[in-house]
């Protein structure tokens, strides 16, 4: 059966660094804005879906929230 997340072995060949480089992985993932939680090691775990619908261009299961700047007039 295959898991919701990536295995080491992907992860560290979508990356190009060691399976056991998890600070690698995560300076790797933050940088190019892929969501990941870390389980209890420390293990960067990136869901296998969200891998699929990036890497086939469909980059829409995650929405970035628009940022909304307060009006600043509306306190004078």
């Amino acid at each position: 059966m295959i898991s919701e997340y990536l295995t080491a072995a992907e992860l560290s060949s979508l990356i190009g660094c060691r399976p056991n480089s998890f600070s690698c992985m995560k300076r790797w993932l933050t940088k190019n804005e892929w969501p990941y939680v870390e389980n209890i090691r420390g293990f960067p775990q990136v869901w296998r879906r969200y891998h699929d619908a990036r890497m086939s261009g469909e980059n829409q299961l995650v929405e970035k929230p628009l940022r909304i700047e307060p009006d600043f007039a509306a306190l004078r």
